[in-house]
């Protein structure tokens, strides 16, 4: 089994590990697998994409590090943009960003945002009901990019997730 469907399954394990009266520490621990969940999905789609081949699985292993949520973040924002910001509009070729491709995006931004608070935001209290709906979403996530995935589009999205700052127009 893959880390991200390792990430997927932990996080609806977290949210329901104390049956009555889910503590915090389950609840930010399901939160933050969730992010992770699609962060690492989204990852070893891009290091596949950049570097194909069983051999290069250590060399992947290695690219996936240079991998930064700021910029990932912004890349994601960029996708759920309309009209798609001008630095990645050539590399589109013309394509439309399909809908399950916006809905991946902004999933991401919204993992990322609940993850920060669940690790750095103490005042704020989670229920069980919010973390499993993070989990909902990062599993629907998982089924938006199944549909979209290997497209122009996504391929263009997967790209922009590393180097989105350096993309010219």
């Amino acid at each position: 089994m893959s880390l991200h469907t390792e990430l997927l399954k932990q996080s609806h394990f977290l949210a329901r590990k104390e049956p009555k009266k889910p503590i915090q520490t389950s609840l930010r621990r399901s939160v933050s697998a969730s992010c992770y969940a699609l962060f690492h999905l989204l990852v070893d789609e891009a290091t596949k994409l950049m570097l194909a081949g069983n051999v290069r699985g250590p060399l992947r292993d290695s690219l996936a590090r240079a991998f930064h949520h700021a910029a990932m973040k912004q890349n994601a924002v960029a996708f759920t943009r309309s009209p798609i910001p001008p630095r990645l509009e050539s590399g589109l070729d013309r394509q439309e960003v399909q809908q399950p491709l916006v809905d991946v995006a902004t999933a991401f931004v919204q993992l990322q945002e609940a993850r920060y608070d669940a690790d750095y935001n103490r005042a704020l209290r989670f229920t069980r009901r919010e973390a499993l709906d993070l989990a909902d979403l990062a599993e629907q996530a998982f089924r938006d990019w199944g549909q979209i995935r290997g497209s122009l589009p996504a391929d263009a999205f997967l790209t922009g997730l590393l180097v989105y700052r350096r993309m010219q127009g």
